[in-house]
């Protein structure tokens, strides 16, 4: 079985990156908690060949070392790969307020500064393990989106989907 993880901080285009990744036929599964990653994988080993999970500063432990646990505990027989997706401080802040989304650590009473600052800390554990590091700072969502592409398949995908969809009343 083939696993990838996408992480990074919020903002920096992990939706983008999981969404490319179903475009390849992967099964994906957003913000699942993490001490449920084994379980996941273990139910759905015999179904899928390509699973890609989203690892966020919301689903975390709250220890770090029990996240290395977890990765730890998974077989060594798949093929696991963590990418690892981030941006500036300065351009996740300018993300934010184009979006008027609230940061996942708002809720703590801190800036947006702050929280972005506080998730670098709190994912070192997934940074330090990645095996790809990808910088959006100067990327649109369609140079992620083939970016993700091209590293997974090794080359730059060439081609075209189109979905005729027909409906009547």
């Amino acid at each position: 079985m083939k696993l990838i993880i996408i992480s990074g901080r919020s903002g920096s285009g992990k939706s983008v990156a999981l969404r490319a990744l179903e475009d390849l036929g992967y099964y994906c599964v957003d913000n699942i908690p993490v001490n449920l990653l084994p379980t996941l994988t273990h139910t759905v080993v015999d179904e899928y060949d390509q699973v890609a999970v989203s690892i966020d500063v919301r689903n975390l432990p709250k220890d770090p070392d029990e996240l290395v646990e977890i990765l730890d505990y998974l077989p060594s027989s798949w093929a696991m790969t963590i990418v690892y997706i981030d941006a500036s401080d300065d351009i996740l802040v300018k993300r934010f307020s184009e979006t008027r989304r609230l940061h996942p650590l708002a809720k703590l009473n801190k800036s947006l500064a702050e929280a972005i600052q506080a998730e670098r800390e709190l994912l070192a554990p997934v940074t330090e393990r990645a095996d790809l590091y990808i910088d959006t700072d100067n990327l649109s969502i369609h140079q992620l989106a083939e970016l993700i592409r091209e590293r997974i398949l090794g080359k730059k995908s060439s081609r075209l989907v189109m979905v005729f969809e027909s409906f009547g009343f």
